[in-house]
């Protein structure tokens, strides 16, 4: 890739960066004062922002991973095979870490796994419960707690 391209998506990330700083500075602290609906509407803008924010921070993670492959010399490789990332997929998406075509094949297996899924649930099936590790204890209060060890989905179904 030309340097100056790399140039180009290196100040996009610092821009991006630069401006997240100056927004998380005028955050205001959010009071719950007047009636239900008020606090009900405030306590709603909360999860909007709190849900936004969440994705920010992923957004800002990959900016900061793609500055990181520029400083590497890796940036506008596919972290799968190797090739070089188009340059038109990269002007759509700056922080884009797989070639379009390991993209498709990543989408298409996220997608089957889903039906795959759906399928399950729709016809009935139920997970066996002889594949889930199970242990009971009893705190002091005499509530029960179950905890169920996490298992790799795919091991149950199949």
């Amino acid at each position: 890739m030309e340097k100056a391209t790399i140039e180009h998506f290196k100040n996009l990330f610092l821009e991006i960066l630069s401006e997240e700083e100056i927004f998380e500075g005028k955050l205001l602290p959010v009071t719950l004062e007047g009636d239900e609906v008020d606090i009900v509407s405030v306590e709603k803008e909360n999860q909007m922002d709190f849900r936004l924010r969440a994705r920010n921070a992923i957004y800002l993670k990959k900016v900061r991973k793609s500055l990181q492959k520029i400083e590497d010399g890796s940036f506008g490789e596919c972290e799968d095979c190797s090739a070089e990332i188009s340059h038109n997929r990269l002007l759509a998406r700056p922080t884009a870490d797989l070639c379009i075509h390991c993209k498709e094949v990543e989408e298409k297996e996220e997608n089957q796994m889903v039906h795959r899924n759906r399928n399950s649930v729709k016809n009935g099936r139920v997970l066996p419960i002889e594949h889930l590790d199970r242990t009971y204890r009893a705190d002091e209060t005499g509530t029960s707690n179950f905890q169920v060890s996490h298992m790799d989905y795919q091991d149950i179904v199949s």
